[in-house]
């Protein structure tokens, strides 16, 4: 059951590079009477940064949240050549699901006039200390932020990240996670100048699966049919390459662990981690535990599976019946 929302929702910022599960997770922040979504944030990742703009803007306007204004961030990482994951997320990020089309009764939704690292330094300077920030693709966007001499350490109330892996094998190389591999060195910036307070590493976001059996409880409304297609899309991408009979929705589990239920996640006492900034594609992007100086974050470990995944789908199902008609 979804909790009560408290008298004060909590103000948030999200930094997508929105494929199928930031799509998800964006739905639900969106729609979770617990949050105040202030805006999104919009970096290249899964897909190139104009395909994650126009996901992101028809997925807002699609729940009739065109108050929540949309940043344009980076194109790419801070010096690698962007990567994508197509066979992933589909040609444009949304698996079998196109959001390609404009449709006027949705009607428009705001993209800001400052790029993301100084949307995201307008907020901090007018709101020091209010502002939770999940990042939920390369961390190219907060990185920037801080080579403008952003304070966000202190400046945010907490960001989270999705990202890394520590003891599971990686799902890029071995031992290296997507958002971690895509830019190793905005992540190494953010880890070393302490940006990040909580890890969701895949650890914790593979610990459960979706399938399209799942799905069907979902309601029926044209939102349900694009979450469908979409996630459709992913399930068929990891049964081809893992043998699973569903698929992880990464970014969702770090909302909702991290924001709305950390209840159902074991964190990790306070630790201190490096990523792997180094040429060798099989190692760059790498996060390990290290031994130094730099601020002390948490990981989330473990999740309880059937909890979360309960949560997850009921406040999907609530998301997707508001949509717009």
């Amino acid at each position: 059951m979804t909790p009560t929302p408290p008298a004060e929702r909590r103000p948030i910022i999200l930094d997508v590079d929105t494929g199928i599960d930031d799509l998800v997770a964006l739905l639900i922040a969106a729609t979770a009477p617990e949050l105040n979504l202030r805006g999104v944030m919009c970096v290249a990742g899964n897909v190139e940064l104009r395909h994650v703009t126009r996901n992101t803007a028809k997925a807002l306007a699609m729940l009739g949240r065109t108050d929540v204004p949309v940043s344009i961030g980076a194109a790419g990482p801070l010096s690698r050549r962007l990567r994508t994951a197509e066979e992933t997320h589909g040609p444009t990020g949304t698996g079998y699901a196109s959001l390609r089309g404009e449709d006027p009764k949705l009607g428009a939704t705001e993209f800001t006039a400052l790029p993301a690292s100084r949307y995201l330094a307008a907020h901090v300077n007018r709101h020091p200390g209010e502002l939770s920030v999940l990042a939920l693709g390369p961390l190219t966007n907060l990185a920037l932020a801080a080579r403008e001499r952003v304070d966000l350490a202190n400046g945010l109330r907490e960001t989270i990240w999705m990202g890394g892996t520590l003891a599971d094998p990686g799902n890029t190389t071995a031992t290296g996670e997507w958002n971690a591999c895509v830019d190793p060195e905005a992540a190494e910036a953010c880890l070393l100048g302490g940006v990040i307070d909580r890890i969701f590493p895949l650890d914790a976001t593979q610990d459960l699966t979706v399938s399209l059996a799942d799905l069907d409880g979902l309601p029926d409304s044209p939102l349900a049919g694009v979450v469908r297609d979409a996630i459709r899309f992913y399930v068929e991408f990891h049964e081809a390459t893992e043998g699973l009979d569903g698929a992880y929705l990464h970014d969702p589990l770090a909302l909702i662990g991290g924001l709305l239920r950390p209840d159902l996640v074991r964190w990790s006492d306070p630790m201190r981690l490096a990523c792997d900034t180094g040429p060798d594609p099989a190692t760059a992007g790498t996060i390990r535990p290290v031994d130094d100086a730099r601020p002390p974050l948490r990981v989330a470990l473990a999740l309880d599976p059937a909890p979360m995944k309960a949560e997850l789908l009921d406040r999907l199902a609530r998301a997707v019946a508001g949509s717009a008609p």
